[in-house]
């Protein structure tokens, strides 16, 4: 009977021991607005998710391994909150697993491709909204005006399947990110490349200043249908203001390349923060170099608490030549504007994460 206690009680000790030095963590944002947007005559207005943040459940943890080792997983799923998800929860947001210790972390899986990463970072609207550069803006814009989707055979501009990351260790404030994404294609294949991805992100970020490189290159089917991403952005804190700024390109082949500048900022105002930005595209090549596009941006953040906002956001996109950019959000379309026209839209909503 003591040996019978005494397994039992080593027993206890070695898994509360395993539990201590293991977490898990589940979290999420739920964001919901109402908007009006407007484009080529027509307009729409009914309710939206994600107009601040991403809409999200996931759940994420993390396991001490000994010696400055750690086993990390995240998934992350996309919540519609407006719809309730109609076609199921899936974790295509993140979908990975790491080895973290003092040489960095090796990141295996579906995650953010980090040219993305780079626009949302130095965007006051970040990913989402009517007002962020992703809508009516950079990503896809070259492959558009060649004629060329976003999505090519599994490729995604914003995020990778089958990717291996590779973060070095922060050293000084120096930072480097570098994917390899396979597109799993035979040996024998006529475009073996197909799908793959290869791509970095570098910089420094450190006190008020931050600034970051990042480079994408994309397969297609074949070469006019390579994608070829770099931008480059920076952000200096003055602690009244953050300004911000961002250049980008984005070609498609031999053909089309969209050529865009943001100018923005994030001040402190009240209990909330103003937000800001002015965007050029120009694009070039294919015989579409008169189709450019601007768009502004203007939106204020009110925090009820840490993790509550309301907020509100005006955008308004103006084309020249036969350009038909719009204003939208996650579904909220009014259609493409009129060739040469303009389109405006707001959003007010509020976001809470947890």
């Amino acid at each position: 009977m003591k040996k019978s206690l005494l397994a039992l009680a080593a027993l206890t000790a070695f898994a509360g021991a395993a539990s201590a030095q293991s977490s898990v963590t589940l979290f999420g944002i739920v964001d919901a607005g109402f908007a009006r947007v407007s484009a080529g005559g027509k307009s729409n207005t009914g309710m939206t998710n994600s107009g601040l943040n991403s809409s999200r459940l996931g759940f994420r943890g993390v396991e001490d391994l000994g010696g400055g080792l750690r086993a990390a997983f995240w998934l992350e799923g996309q919540l519609n909150n407006d719809d309730g998800n109609a076609t199921g929860l899936n974790f295509q947001r993140r979908s990975t697993v790491s080895l973290i210790g003092g040489f960095g972390e090796v990141r295996l899986g579906r995650d953010f491709a980090p040219h993305f990463l780079n626009l949302t970072v130095y965007d006051p609207f970040g990913t989402n909204g009517i007002g962020t550069v992703n809508s009516a803006g950079m990503i896809g814009a070259a492959g558009a005006a060649a004629g060329v989707a976003a999505t090519t055979a599994g490729v995604n501009a914003v995020r990778t399947n089958n990717g291996f990351h590779y973060f070095a260790p922060a050293m000084g404030g120096f930072t480097a990110h570098v994917l390899w994404a396979s597109g799993e294609q035979l040996s024998n294949a006529a475009n073996k490349g197909q799908a793959d991805m290869f791509g970095f992100r570098v910089g420094y970020a450190a006190g008020p200043l931050s600034a970051h490189y990042a480079y994408g290159n994309s397969k297609g089917a074949s070469g006019a249908s390579n994608i070829k991403y770099n931008n480059l952005g920076a952000s200096y804190n003055l602690g009244f203001v953050r300004p911000m700024f961002q250049w980008a390109t984005e070609k498609a082949g031999t053909g089309a390349k969209v050529r865009a500048y943001l100018f923005g900022a994030v001040a402190p105002m009240g209990q909330g923060e103003l937000r800001a930005s002015y965007s050029d595209y120009d694009v070039t090549g294919s015989g579409v170099s008169a189709n450019d596009w601007n768009k502004m941006a203007i939106g204020y953040g009110y925090n009820l608490s840490k993790r509550t906002q309301l907020y509100g956001t005006y955008a308004r996109v103006s084309n020249d030549g036969v350009q038909t950019r719009s204003v939208s959000n996650n579904g909220l379309s009014a259609g493409t504007a009129s060739p040469g026209g303009s389109s405006t839209g707001y959003e007010l909503g509020i976001r809470h994460s947890f």
